[in-house]
């Protein structure tokens, strides 16, 4: 009985630290954001910039989720002898997040940086519409 609930916290560890760090991630915007620059009239260069930051992004993301930023936390690190120290789990996955967050967030700078100004109002721009057409 101990081994099937220790095997089932187990699973249930590595899900939600998987999902953590997926569950931060906003698909929805990076996508918006991809397809709206996508979209604009870009030179080669811009284009290949544009891949280098998305390339280092899904770099970052990987070692984020393997774990790799950070060994020396493991699983016998959440448990003592009386309980599971959810507290510990909840500040490993919030770094997890704080982490995953400063990635994109510089994903978005380093797209943004690479347009022009007028291509940044064209982009502003489509922000809007989008928004505009949500909200109705």
């Amino acid at each position: 009985m101990v081994k099937i609930i220790l095997i089932v916290l187990i699973s249930l560890v590595n899900l939600q630290a998987k999902s953590s760090v997926d569950a931060c991630i906003p698909i929805g915007k990076i996508v918006i954001l991809k397809k709206s620059i996508m979209s604009l009239d870009l030179s080669k260069d811009q284009k290949e910039k544009l891949v280098q930051y998305e390339e280092k992004l899904k770099e970052e993301l990987g070692r984020i989720k393997d774990g790799a930023y950070d060994k020396k936390e493991r699983l016998s690190d959440l448990f003592d002898e009386n309980k599971f120290l959810s507290e510990k789990f909840v500040a490993i996955t919030k770094r997890e997040n704080i982490v995953v967050t400063s990635s994109i967030s510089e994903y978005f700078q380093n797209m943004y940086q690479v347009l022009t100004k007028k291509q940044r109002a064209k982009l502003v721009k489509k922000f809007k519409r989008i928004e505009k057409k949500r909200n109705k």
